[in-house]
């Protein structure tokens, strides 16, 4: 239990007052211990904030896997848009967990780079595991030209990667035109021409 809500602490000071000033002796006085007992759980800062890490992509990664299996009988367009729909309303429904994701993804102590980069790695792999199979079904099926599975993937990827900057960017009105507009370009050089 106190593990969980040493990096339930974490998490919140990190999407308050980012990495370099959320310190152990402020997450242990939240929590209610002594700041050595962090290292009980712990073995430093960096484990504690990498931990922190991999559950917010763990999380973010579940839940897009989660929506995709709901919709799996869905023509491919109608899957690759609530991909994008659930990127989107898990960043607008979980605006704490994303401020610390961007804060740590953006602002990485050079001590914790190869290792998020790694964890970053391993996370995506599951989306492009879905996406290829998307991809190729969308292929098989007519719907979409004939083209290298990866770079279609890689296309995806890339969209999704912008979609997010747009969400944290604009307010959320003009954010929802813009989306609309950029999924109407994407799908449009995607799509097999009927």
């Amino acid at each position: 239990m106190t593990k969980n809500k040493i990096k339930e602490v974490a998490c919140m000071q990190l999407a308050e007052k980012g990495y370099d000033r959320a310190t152990l002796s402020s997450i242990a006085k939240e929590v209610g211990i002594k700041t050595p007992s962090i290292y009980a759980f712990y073995k430093n800062k960096e484990d504690l904030f990498m931990a922190v890490y991999k559950d917010l992509l763990q999380d973010y990664y579940l839940n897009i896997k989660q929506s995709i299996e709901k919709v799996a009988g869905l023509t491919v367009k109608e899957q690759l848009y609530q991909i994008l729909y659930e990127l989107v309303h898990y960043h607008l429904s979980q605006p704490e967990k994303t401020r610390s994701y961007t804060r740590l993804a953006m602002s990485l102590p050079p001590t914790l780079n190869n290792e998020v980069k790694e964890t970053f790695s391993e996370m995506e792999g599951i989306l492009c595991e879905i996406l290829q199979n998307i991809f190729s079904t969308g292929i098989e099926q007519g719907e979409l030209k004939n083209q290298p599975i990866d770079d279609l993937v890689a296309s995806f990827l890339c969209l999704m990667d912008g979609v997010f900057l747009e969400l944290i960017y604009y307010q959320e009105t003009k954010f929802k035109k813009r989306l609309e507009q950029i999924w109407s370009i994407y799908w449009n050089g995607v799509r097999k021409e009927q």
